[in-house]
């Protein structure tokens, strides 16, 4: 069965979600605490962070993520958005 627009939005946001959920847990605030303009060195997000939550997000998902390659696309000025973004389309399910 072919998923509609509406399915696609929905799990683009439910795996954002579920990453601000995991980054928030291990950054020890809440999750309205993480504003996805800050860069991901505000935030204090390095890369063992960063692989714990991919890790946490592909048990979460049952999916396979390329953490080396995620990091060579991201750099500590970008966004939390673009973190977000790129880990929505690398682990399309429903979280």
């Amino acid at each position: 069965m072919p998923t509609t627009e509406t399915q696609q939005n929905r799990t683009v946001a439910d795996v954002r979600a579920t990453v601000k959920q995991l980054l928030a847990t291990r950054l020890y605030v809440g999750v309205e605490a993480l504003d996805e303009t800050a860069t991901l060195e505000e935030l204090g997000l390095d890369s063992l962070l960063l692989t714990e939550v991919v890790a946490a997000l592909e048990s979460r998902c049952n999916a396979r993520i390329d953490v080396v390659a995620l990091a060579e696309q991201l750099a500590p000025t970008l966004p939390l958005s673009a973190l977000l973004d790129e880990l929505a389309a690398s682990a399309p399910c429903t979280c």
